[in-house]
């Protein structure tokens, strides 16, 4: 049997990111701003009968907003097809995660300034007191198992490297997957202040939706770390080229780690939702000592600059 063409590899891939992502836009996303229930729009406390007046609006902004992003990665896909430019199709594939997450952000910020200016302050909090340890959340084991196939994938690329080798690939896959430790870190240590209300509901919400997000990395350093390997494997190993069938197994266990990280985020997404359906969602209220955040400033600090460093390395190898 011969082995699947570089072509062939990148159409069934990419037909696979396209259906998942349709699937993800239609199961989560077109309604997310409703997730709270109807007295919240993205968490947003509003006013009863929000939805029977400019609730609608804002709902058919998000949702225009959406599908602006979605057709603008539609279209420059197209392009790419167009041009019979293959080799960009992993340049468009981390565009259009920088490109969704930068215009989320954006309308989350700017429907916050519209809408939240003022969230109603609370003058009694709760906070838990429990310690959460690193290792309660994360295995070691499994980060130096990482590291090791990092450190052998490089190893593989430098010594024995062949004249095909793009090296934005391995670069920035690395940057991405190794970026997510610290990450991991400001999750596990990250906290939000508890209403006073509800305090032992609202605290399992919150240990969910951690737990989650942990999930949601671990499956997507597994994803990035499977490609990094995969590709050192073909271009640093002499032999690869030899075995019909590798490419195939290469790109299939990719593929399945991206679809078992798929089914986390909307599983997981939709099992945190129900929890938190009736409670006060984060972001909607104040403290009496600290303002409304969506996110910790320890781990805004860290997505900042691991988002950021990003776009720069996109950024500067595509010049």
């Amino acid at each position: 049997m011969s082995g699947p063409t570089s072509h062939q590899l990148l159409l069934s891939s990419t037909a696979l990111i396209v259906v998942v992502r349709v699937f993800y836009l239609v199961r989560s996303l077109w309604n997310f701003p409703l997730r709270n229930g109807p007295g919240f729009f993205l968490s947003i406390e509003v006013p009863h009968g929000f939805y029977d007046g400019p609730g609608v609006e804002w709902l058919k902004r998000y949702r225009t907003v959406v599908l602006a992003e979605h057709l603008t990665e539609a279209l420059v896909l197209a392009a790419v097809f167009a041009m019979d430019r293959w080799d960009l199709i992993p340049l468009w594939a981390g565009g259009s995660a920088v490109l969704f997450t930068s215009t989320m952000l954006g309308f989350v910020a700017w429907t916050r300034h519209r809408l939240g200016g003022a969230p109603p302050i609370r003058s009694r909090v709760a906070v838990a007191l429990e310690t959460r340890r690193l290792g309660d959340y994360i295995s070691w084991p499994v980060e130096a198992l990482v590291a090791v196939i990092i450190a052998f994938s490089w190893v593989l690329l430098l010594a024995q490297g062949d004249a095909q080798v793009r090296w934005q690939t391995p670069v920035v896959f690395t940057y991405v997957a190794v970026g997510l430790l610290p990450g991991k870190i400001s999750v596990v240590r990250s906290s939000f202040p508890l209403p006073s209300e509800r305090i032992e509901e609202h605290h399992r919400w919150l240990e969910a939706s951690r737990r989650h997000g942990l999930r949601v990395m671990h499956t997507l350093q597994w994803f990035l770390i499977a490609i990094l390997g995969g590709y050192a494997l073909r271009h640093g190993w002499p032999g690869a080229n030899a075995i019909p069938w590798l490419r195939w197994l290469l790109v299939g266990v990719a593929l399945a780690i991206w679809l078992i990280m798929t089914v986390v985020i909307i599983r997981g997404w939709g099992r945190v939702a129900a929890m938190g359906r009736d409670l006060r969602p984060i972001g909607s209220w104040s403290g009496p000592f600290r303002p409304a955040r969506l996110m910790m400033p320890g781990y805004l600090t860290w997505f900042g600059v691991w988002f950021g460093g990003m776009v720069l390395l996109l950024v500067f190898f595509r010049r």
